[in-house]
C-alpha cells in the first residue's frame, strides 16, 4: 500500500451555480456539513489557485429591485490589500494589472483621462487629506469606493457562504479573479490611496495594516452597465451647499484655525452656516458667511498665495496669531457699525457701509497682509518650499521652522504699509457706500430706464445713490489700491455721489 493516500480534488465545475445570485458558483458551506468539512480539508480546485484568485471576506448581496438585481460584494480592507484588490490606478492606468480588459479601457478613457489640470490637483488634496489621516492629525471619514469587475472574468469567480441567513445578504469569502477593479463612483479617492501607500508617511505608520477602507465591488457588469453606474452616481442631485460643509469641516486645517480666530471676537455667533439667516443686505446678525471669513483669513495671511488646501495642521501656529489680530482690528473699529438689531430709525448697516460686505473685508485682509509682509511673505516662501527642501531626520514642524529661518535670512524687502498706518487709515476712511469716492471704485446701480437708483436714508431723511457690491477680483485690487496709494485720503472726504 502506497505510504502517501491520493487527495481528492474537487473541481470548480462540481461547484453549482446559483440562479438567484446571476449564476455565480456558491460553496455553501452555512447549509451544507459536507460542503463545510470539505472546504476545511483544503480540497477545493480554488483553494490551489493563489495567484488566481484572491480571497475576500465579505458580504455578497442582491442590491436594487428584481429583475434588475445587482451583484455586490462588500468588504473592508486594509490599505495594502485595497490596492491589492482593486489593482487599478486610475490616474496610472498603463501600470495596472487586468487593464487588458477591454471594459477597463473603454471605461477609462470615458471618465478617467483627465486626470490634469484641477482634477490633478483634488487628486493631491485627498492624498495630503488620507495621510493626515495616517499621521494622527485628524480623523478619516473616507466615503465607500464603488467598484465593478467586467464579466468577462465572472466565470472564474467563486464565493463561499458562511452564512447564508438572510438570502439577501450572504457572508463568506469571495474568491475573485487578480484583475482589475474600475470604479464607478470615488475615483481619485481610489488614485489617492495607491499614491498614499507608496509614501514614507506610510510606511512609518504601518499604513498599509492599520488604515481600513470600505470597497464595494460590483460583479458581472459589461460595458453599458458600467457606463449606467457611472452616469447615475455621478449625475444625480445638487450641489453641497458650501457654507454648511464649512460649518461641519472643523478637523481641516483651515476650519481649525477658523474655529480658534472667530472664538472671542465679534464674529463668533455672526457667521452664516446655510442653515442660519444669510447675509442679505436686511439680513443684519450674520456679518459674513463661513466661506467668506475662510477666506478673509487667508488674504490676511498671505495674499490669496495659499488655497484653503494648502494650510496644513503645522502651519496653524505660525498663522494663528496674525489672523487673531487682524479680526480683532475689524471688530475695534467697525463693530459699533455692526448693528444687530437695526434700531428702527437706521438702515442696515450693509445699505450703508462698505466694511459689511465680502469684497472690501477680504481688501483690507490683503493690506494686512502688506503691513506685515516681512513676517508673513518668507512663511509663504517655506511653506512652498518645504516638501522640495526636506530633512527627513525632522518633523513637520522642525522642518518648516528650518527652511522658513532660511528664508528669513535672505528676505530684505519693506513693507510698503506700516501696521500703525493701516490702523490710522481705517478709522480715518469714511466707509459710506453713497460717498463719491467709493461711487467712483464700485459703480452704482441704475434704473430701468438707466438713471441712477437712489434711496432715502433713514435718519437724515436724504436721499442718496445705490451703490454696487460684487465680490470679485477687480473691486477687491482697487480697494487694496486706492487704500495703499499716495491719494488714500480722498477715501476721507465727504463728498456724495451727484444724484444726476
Amino acid at each position: 500500500m502506497s505510504m502517501f493516500q491520493q487527495r481528492m480534488i474537487i473541481t470548480n465545475d462540481e461547484i453549482p451555480r446559483n440562479d438567484n445570485y446571476k449564476g455565480l458558483r456558491i460553496l455553501d458551506c452555512f447549509n451544507d456539513a459536507n460542503a463545510y468539512k470539505n472546504y476545511q480539508q483544503h480540497v477545493y480546485q480554488f483553494q490551489d489557485n493563489p495567484t488566481g484568485l484572491i480571497p475576500i471576506r465579505c458580504t455578497l448581496s442582491r442590491k436594487g429591485s428584481p429583475p434588475y438585481y445587482r451583484l455586490v460584494a462588500f468588504c473592508h480592507p486594509t490599505l495594502q490589500q485595497f490596492v491589492d484588490i482593486v489593482r487599478y490606478d486610475p490616474s496610472r492606468p498603463d501600470a495596472v494589472v487586468g487593464y487588458e480588459s477591454t471594459e477597463i479601457q473603454m471605461a477609462h478613457k470615458e471618465t478617467q483621462s483627465d486626470f490634469r489640470g484641477s482634477k490633478a490637483s483634488n487628486l493631491q488634496n485627498f492624498k495630503e487629506y488620507i495621510l493626515e489621516g495616517i499621521t494622527g492629525d485628524r480623523t478619516l471619514f473616507l466615503p465607500t469606493v464603488c467598484g465593478w469587475q467586467p464579466d468577462t472574468y465572472f466565470d472564474e469567480a467563486i464565493f463561499v457562504s458562511l452564512d447564508g441567513v438572510d438570502p439577501n445578504a450572504l457572508y463568506g469569502i469571495l474568491y475573485l479573479p487578480k484583475r482589475a477593479i474600475m470604479q464607478s463612483d470615488g475615483q481619485t479617492q481610489t488614485a489617492a490611496l495607491f499614491r498614499a501607500l507608496d509614501t514614507e508617511e506610510a510606511l512609518q505608520n504601518n499604513a498599509g495594516n492599520s488604515v481600513t477602507v470600505t470597497l464595494e465591488i460590483e460583479l458581472k457588469v459589461n460595458g453599458t452597465m458600467a457606463g449606467v453606474s457611472f452616469a447615475d452616481r455621478n449625475g444625480r442631485g445638487s450641489k453641497k451647499n458650501l457654507n454648511l460643509v464649512k460649518k461641519l469641516d472643523v478637523a481641516s486645517p483651515l476650519g481649525k484655525l477658523r474655529h480658534e480666530v472667530v472664538l472671542g471676537t465679534i464674529f463668533e455667533h455672526r457667521l452664516a452656516d446655510g442653515r442660519n439667516t444669510g447675509t442679505s443686505v436686511t439680513a443684519t446678525t450674520n456679518i459674513v458667511d463661513l466661506n467668506t471669513m475662510s477666506l478673509m483669513i487667508l488674504e490676511a495671511v498671505s495674499n490669496g498665495r495659499l488655497g484653503p488646501n494648502d494650510l496644513k495642521h503645522h502651519h496653524i501656529p505660525h498663522f494663528l496669531p496674525f489672523a487673531k489680530e487682524f479680526l480683532q482690528l475689524l471688530e475695534d473699529v467697525f463693530a459699533h457699525d455692526w448693528k444687530d438689531p437695526t434700531p428702527r430709525n437706521e438702515d442696515p448697516y450693509r445699505k450703508l457701509y462698505v466694511h459689511g460686505w465680502p469684497f472690501a473685508l477680504k481688501a483690507l485682509g490683503k493690506v494686512y497682509y502688506c503691513a506685515n509682509e516681512d513676517v508673513l511673505a518668507p512663511l509663504i516662501s517655506a511653506i512652498n518650499d518645504e516638501l522640495r527642501n526636506k530633512d527627513h531626520r525632522l518633523s513637520v514642524s522642525d522642518n518648516l521652522i528650518r527652511v522658513l529661518n532660511e528664508e528669513k535670512s535672505n528676505y530684505d524687502k519693506v513693507n510698503r504699509i506700516t501696521m500703525d498706518e493701516f490702523k490710522d487709515r481705517l478709522r480715518a476712511i469714511d466707509w459710506l457706500r453713497y460717498r463719491k469716492h467709493w461711487i467712483n471704485i464700485t459703480g452704482h446701480s441704475r434704473n430701468k430706464d438707466g438713471t441712477k437708483r437712489t434711496f432715502i436714508v433713514k435718519n437724515t431723511n436724504e436721499e442718496q445713490v445705490v451703490a454696487l457690491a460684487q465680490n470679485n477680483a477687480s473691486f477687491i485690487s482697487a480697494v487694496v489700491s486706492k487704500i495703499m496709494s499716495d491719494t488714500w485720503t480722498e477715501l476721507c472726504q465727504t463728498e456724495n455721489e451727484p444724484l444726476n
